[in-house]
């Protein structure tokens, strides 16, 4: 009787902390859609003191440590979530994306061909492995990972504008104008600047 009354007892106070602390969670979501960062931060930190596995709030920490321009401790949370759990493609591709920023270019390479492995279907993990690979001078990997990009989604004008940069790079004044304008009609502000420097 006492080992059921214990038993009872344990997961009434597990119902009541994560009552309090998933509070702290949403709480936290709801400051970051406000541009309330360092708020959020102070609840996900609550949140994860009692639930340091809980994915989705250890990568919305990570995205705020980024916005607060906290990058070693973004990298380190957005590392132990993969850690945790090495297929998550969003903590793969913003890992890559800050190692991309500091020009480590061969960390973010790895960081997007994870991804790449682990979505082979994602148009962002092509993409962005592309640009790293264009990075690292490796420019028919990255032309065919462009490709790949816009064969899973026409509409990544993206693609469009760095595959486009790649061929000015190898003086394919026509294939980048192309590619350039195709960018441009899906809304890439920067194809603007490429089709007035390159296109006239």
């Amino acid at each position: 009787m006492h080992k059921l009354t214990s038993y009872t007892y344990l997961v009434f106070l597990s119902i009541v902390l994560f009552s309090c602390t998933g509070k702290k969670s949403i709480e936290g979501d709801q400051y970051y859609e406000n541009g309330q960062y360092e708020q959020a931060l102070e609840s996900y930190s609550k949140f994860l003191k009692i639930y340091p596995r809980n994915l989705k709030t250890l990568y919305n920490r990570a995205m705020t440590y980024q916005q607060l321009g906290r990058e070693e401790e973004a990298i380190a949370d957005f590392t132990k979530l993969l850690k945790l759990s090495p297929r998550h493609l969003e903590a793969r591709i913003a890992l890559g994306e800050l190692k991309f920023a500091r020009a480590d270019y061969e960390g973010a390479y790895y960081e997007f061909d994870q991804a790449v492995n682990v979505r082979k279907n994602s148009s962002l993990a092509h993409l962005y492995r592309a640009k790293a690979l264009q990075m690292l001078g490796e420019f028919r990997k990255a032309k065919k990972d462009y490709g790949i990009a816009i064969r899973l989604d026409a509409n990544n004008g993206v693609a469009y504008f760095y595959r486009g940069t790649l061929e000015i790079s190898q003086k394919k004044k026509k294939a980048a104008c192309n590619d350039f304008r195709k960018a441009q009609t899906l809304g890439v502000k920067e194809a603007e600047q490429a089709l007035a420097k390159y296109c006239k």
